[in-house]
């Protein structure tokens, strides 16, 4: 398995995700293209399965290629990929569209969900997306208290609100002793000493909730590792499963840039709307704001500052943007993006963070 970074995407390029209802008829069409299958993983709570180590896949579009119905639309396909200047499409790519292409042909007016597994990864100013700040990190000036400290905040307020945090490890800084629920393999050691620039990722976001809400009770659940990468699949389980813990809030931290051959990815999507109307799911927006004023190399191809970023653009998200010291909306925030719903602080935030030695990176 290899992680394929796309035109402005990141996936598994050996994994398909297909919904339970299709599965049979998806794996009987790869099966005769050659494909071959490695293990299943279903999910009752999505109704998703994904399909793991697929092989032989470059073999199974070469058939695809050689159907005269078929051969023609994925050559036009690639056509306009390059034209728009993405580059050749990955064998998956081809792969998933030829099998739709077929099933379409088979049995006209009905369609299947297929999808890949993406790689949801932080909206994040490293090393490719301005994040808003110049130079190396300094510790605040003030150490902030404890949640509601100094502010005309009723201490009671988030009471009963049961917040699920699906973000990185909990670094166990004291400032949120008590403040949250979490497993112990959920937990980094404070005692490693050395940290990259994300293990802190999860404290900060839990503190920025709890300035606003100090009465909130937060569910911690890592669905990313400490290089700020996770599998889609493995995010959408997990929002899935927020749902039978109660929770009333569920905060995405995370997101996937408008991808080459869907609008929105699959999985991500089938496990918000899996969700039910009482439960609100808020995302990041997105760092890509400021990316004309960044050095070309530092910028993937195709992403620009209106590049759209799911979860947060789904119907059912609550996408939020950053707003400056002044009250603006942050340099690095998506513009035009009518799909953003809120706008809040995002520059020059305190909050919690890990303790010990960060290793960064300049760019």
């Amino acid at each position: 398995m290899a992680i394929r970074r796309g035109r402005v995407e990141v996936f598994h390029d050996d994994q398909i995700v297909v919904a339970q209802p299709d599965l049979d008829i998806v794996t009987q069409s790869l099966t005769r293209l050659g494909v071959v299958l490695g293990p299943v993983e279903g999910n009752a709570e999505l109704r998703l399965a994904l399909l793991r180590d697929l092989g032989n896949i470059e073999a199974a579009v070469h058939v695809l290629r050689q159907d005269s119905g078929i051969g023609p639309q994925l050559d036009r396909f690639g056509a306009e990929r390059r034209g728009l200047g993405q580059g050749d499409p990955a064998p998956l790519d081809l792969l998933v569209r030829g099998v739709l292409l077929q099933l379409a042909g088979s049995f006209p007016g009905w369609t299947v969900e297929i999808g890949k597994n993406y790689r949801p990864s932080y909206v994040r100013g490293y090393p490719h997306i301005g994040g808003g700040g110049d130079g190396d990190p300094v510790p605040a000036e003030i150490t902030p208290g404890p949640p509601g400290f100094g502010r005309d905040l009723d201490p009671q307020t988030g009471r009963g609100v049961r917040v699920a945090v699906l973000d990185t490890l909990m670094f166990p800084d004291p400032w949120l002793t008590g403040r949250y629920i979490a497993s112990p393999e959920d937990i980094l050691d404070p005692e490693q000493g050395h940290f990259t620039v994300f293990d802190g990722h999860c404290a900060f976001v839990s503190s920025c909730i709890l300035r606003q809400a100090p009465a909130a009770e937060i569910h911690v659940r890592p669905v990313l590792g400490a290089d700020g990468d996770g599998s889609a699949w493995d995010a959408a389980i997990a929002i899935a499963e927020t749902a039978r813990a109660g929770a009333h809030v569920v905060n995405l931290s995370f997101g996937e840039y408008r991808t080459d051959d869907d609008s929105a990815p699959m999985v991500l999507r089938t496990a918000v709307e899996r969700l039910g109307s009482d439960i609100v799911v808020v995302a990041a927006a997105g760092n890509n704001g400021d990316v004309n004023n960044m050095p070309a190399e530092l910028v993937p191809a195709g992403v620009k500052p209106d590049s759209v970023s799911y979860p947060a653009a789904l119907p059912d998200v609550v996408g939020v943007g950053a707003l400056d010291r002044n009250g603006d909306l942050a340099a690095f925030t998506p513009h035009p993006a009518p799909w953003i719903r809120l706008l809040a602080p995002g520059i020059g935030l305190n909050g919690a963070y890990v303790r010990g030695i960060v290793q960064h990176q300049h760019f």
